[in-house]
C-alpha cells in the first residue's frame, strides 16, 4: 500500500483547501473530479479508485460560508457536468475539517489511495478528521454487471463474474444512481457471460453496475475523529444524508491500563479503531479504521504523534 505522509502550515482556509487537493493528487493518487475554486463557496471533488483500483471514492471539500472550517461530503457518484451529488452523506454541522480562516495554522496530512486523515492544530487544540473507506470485515469483491436491467421479479443479470456470490445471500448493487440490497436466488458460472439470478430488482441498473458484500464502505468523519460518522451506505443501501449514522472506538476493551506498557519490554500496544454503525434501527460492526490506532489512554495515534 502506498500510503503518504506530509505536515506544514496553511496561511488560512483558502490555502489549506488547495494544499490538500494538491498533496492527494499529485503525491497520494486521487483525481480532480471536478474543480469548483471559482465558485463563490470554492471546492474541490477528488476521486478515488482505492488501493484495489476497483472502488468509488468521491469526497468533496468545501470553503462555504461557515467560520474556520472545510466542509467534507462523500456521494455515491459526483456529476462533474450538473456539479453534483448523487446520494451524499454528510451532515451540516458536524462533517468538516476545523480551520482558521484569518490567521495561520498547523496541519498534518496522512493518506492513501482509500482514505485520508487530517489533523490540524488550531490555538492549542488537535483536531482528526477521517473520510473514505475502511478496512471492511465483508468482502470488497465485486461483479460488474455486462448489460442494463430493469426492475422486475427473478431478474436475470449478466455479470463478468458470478463466482463470487452463494445462492441464497444478500448482497448491494449499485450504479451511478441508485444502490440497494437483493437476494441471489441462482448462480451460473458455466455461461459466458456468467449470470446470477436477483429475487427482486427495486430499480433500473446501467451497464457496469456493482453487486457485491459491501461495496463503497465509504464514511464521512466528524471534526474530532476518531469518533462518530456519517457513512454512505449500510447494509440495505443509502436512505439520507445522515442516515448511515455510526461512530469508531479503540478495541481495547480496558486492556489498555493492564497492557501499556508490557512488563516484559515496556512496549506499547497499538490497538485498531473498530467501525460501527449505532442508531437504534440498525447496529453492525462493519470494520475498522485505515491506519489509525490507540495506545494507552485510547487516544488516536496519530494524534499523540502530533502533539509531540
Amino acid at each position: 500500500m502506498a500510503y503518504h505522509s506530509t505536515s506544514g502550515t496553511a496561511n488560512n482556509t483558502a490555502d489549506f483547501l488547495v494544499k490538500l487537493k494538491d498533496f492527494l493528487t499529485t503525491v497520494v493518487g486521487w483525481t480532480l473530479h471536478d474543480d469548483g475554486s471559482a465558485e463563490p463557496d470554492p471546492y474541490h471533488v477528488l476521486k478515488s479508485v482505492g488501493e484495489s483500483g476497483i472502488e468509488d471514492i468521491y469526497l468533496q471539500f468545501i470553503n462555504d460560508t461557515n467560520t474556520d472550517r472545510i466542509v467534507v461530503r462523500g456521494s455515491l457518484f459526483w456529476d462533474a457536468t450538473a456539479h453534483a451529488g448523487v446520494k451524499e452523506a454528510y451532515h451540516n454541522s458536524y462533517t468538516y475539517i476545523r480551520t482558521v480562516d484569518a490567521s495561520q495554522f498547523l496541519n498534518w496530512f496522512f493518506a492513501d489511495r482509500d482514505h485520508v486523515f487530517v489533523v490540524t492544530k488550531v490555538a492549542a487544540t488537535y483536531y482528526g478528521h477521517y473520510s473514505g473507506l475502511i478496512n471492511r470485515f465483508w468482502s470488497g469483491a465485486v461483479a460488474v454487471t455486462q448489460t442494463a436491467a430493469g426492475p422486475g421479479s427473478d431478474v436475470v443479470l449478466q455479470v463478468n463474474d458470478a463466482s463470487i456470490f452463494t445462492v441464497d445471500r444478500y448482497y448491494l448493487i449499485r450504479d451511478d444512481a441508485g444502490i440497494e440490497r437483493v437476494q441471489i436466488t441462482a448462480v451460473d458460472t458455466g455461461v459466458t457471460p456468467n449470470t446470477v439470478t436477483v429475487a427482486n430488482l427495486a430499480n433500473a441498473y446501467a451497464v457496469g453496475a456493482k453487486i457485491g458484500e459491501d461495496p463503497q464502505p465509504v464514511i464521512i468523519g466528524r471534526y474530532q475523529s476518531p469518533g462518530s460518522f456519517y457513512a454512505l451506505n449500510k447494509f440495505d443501501g443509502w436512505s439520507s444524508t445522515t442516515g448511515q449514522t455510526g461512530s469508531s472506538a479503540a478495541a481495547h476493551g480496558n486492556f489498555h491500563t493492564a497492557s501499556n506498557p508490557d512488563k516484559r519490554y515496556g512496549l506499547l500496544t497499538m490497538f485498531p479503531w473498530l467501525v460501527a454503525h449505532t442508531s437504534s434501527t440498525y447496529k453492525e460492526l462493519r470494520g475498522e479504521l485505515i491506519e489509525v490506532y490507540a495506545i494507552k489512554d485510547a487516544e488516536p495515534l496519530i494524534q499523540r504523534m502530533c502533539s509531540t
